[in-house]
């Protein structure tokens, strides 16, 4: 479902709840589109970090729960780097649907490794302060590229 659509169907379900007025649901539109865009910036920056293998810099933008499972940097990029090589290097990635969840928003990406197979991931993001920090990849098992 394209995240136009998403959006609408949101605005209407508030409209036919009676909940907020129209300048609210456009606000929360507005904010989620900055969400979104946001969120693109942290995973374009953590996917960035990892082709030039900077694990330091990819682990600043993992959650503090991610953290606590994998406790230093180090740690965090041998476990992407032998686990999930098309985030470690890939050939090239899109950004796909996204939606809002109770925690904050789930951002699909589809990878291209380098042998031009597609990979589609959901990006787990939440609030951490005024940031985004990503709390969690996970792979979609029986999903084909075209």
């Amino acid at each position: 479902m394209k995240m136009t659509t998403r959006i609408l169907l949101i605005v209407l379900g508030l409209a036919l709840a009676g909940q907020g007025s129209a300048q609210q649901r456009l606000v929360q539109t507005e904010n989620f589109q900055e969400n979104q865009r946001q969120i693109k910036i942290v995973i374009s920056a953590q996917i960035a970090a990892f082709i030039v293998a900077d694990v330091e810099r990819a682990y600043r933008y993992a959650s503090d729960s991610i953290k606590t499972i994998f406790p230093n940097a180090k740690i965090f990029g041998s476990m992407v780097k032998q686990s999930y090589p098309m985030i470690w290097n890939p050939k090239s990635f899109e950004f796909l649907s996204a939606s809002p969840t109770s925690m904050g928003i789930l951002q699909r990406v589809m990878f291209m490794d380098q042998e031009d197979n597609m990979h589609f991931f959901d990006y787990a993001l939440e609030k951490s302060g005024d940031h985004w920090v990503i709390a969690g990849v996970y792979i979609l098992r029986g999903e084909k590229g075209v």
